[in-house]
């Protein structure tokens, strides 16, 4: 079965057309209405197509599902971005937007403090989901069997001497994340790197992405993690907001 041809049906459906039958589509596309209903059967069990009782068919409610995604990703950098701006002035570092994609933590945003560190989580980046404040505050409240699957199927590998191997051990450290409301990362994926990372609410209640700071672990240590939490918190909140 071509994926080519049943992408063809989707993209016969816009505001013109907003239903069709299976004589309708095969005479559009020239191929045996045989090949149609097959077709269509696998978009209409995939939730990709709702079929009517008199035989027509729509596109399916998946579509409001994946829209939903689209729109979230691209406006919650828009929301973050005046927001990050002001976490990274009043803490001097560099903070950090992350989502989740597909067993790993994809960096929507980063804003640079005037005293700018390297890490992995730059623009555009795709960085591991073990790891990290940033990820970890994603990771937290994720299902248990996307955290199995991450340490069961060797998508793990030791990046510092301080990357969490261990699935028990990580399963602890995301409870604690859990029970305090953020993550705290020490060196895990960028040696001398220290992090806070907290997650970020849509209106569902239902953790969208995470926001952090980074810096260098001297300074970053040197600093009151308490206040730099509570920044980081309030932050996530001004998101939210418009989630």
């Amino acid at each position: 079965m071509s994926a080519e041809k049943t992408l063809d049906i989707l993209d016969l459906f816009d505001f013109d057309t907003r239903a069709l039958n299976v004589p309708q589509i095969a005479e559009k596309l020239g191929q045996p209405q045989s090949s149609v209903y097959r077709h269509l059967r696998l978009l209409k069990e995939k939730g990709y197509i709702m079929e009517s009782a008199n035989g027509y068919y729509s596109l399916g409610y998946r579509f409001l599902k994946l829209a939903k995604i689209v729109r979230l990703d691209m406006n919650i950098t828009a929301i973050a971005q005046p927001v990050m701006r002001q976490l990274t002035k009043e803490t001097e570092e560099t903070s950090i937007l992350l989502v989740y994609s597909n067993m790993q933590a994809v960096c929507l945003e980063t804003i640079a403090s005037h005293q700018p560190i390297k890490v992995s989580s730059e623009q555009g980046q795709i960085v591991p989901l073990y790891g990290g404040a940033s990820s970890k505050a994603l990771l937290a409240f994720l299902a248990e069997e996307i955290v199995e699957e991450l340490y069961g199927k060797g998508f793990v590998r030791k990046h510092t001497e301080q990357t969490i191997t261990d699935l028990a051990v990580m399963k602890q450290n995301l409870a604690e994340i859990r029970e305090k409301g953020y993550a705290f990362s020490d060196g895990e994926i960028d040696e001398g790197v220290v992090s806070y990372g907290v997650p970020i609410h849509d209106s569902d209640q239902q953790v969208v992405a995470s926001l952090s700071i980074a810096g260098p672990r001297g300074r970053m240590l040197e600093k009151d993690e308490k206040e730099l939490v509570a920044h980081l918190m309030a932050a996530a909140e001004s998101i939210q907001r418009y989630l």
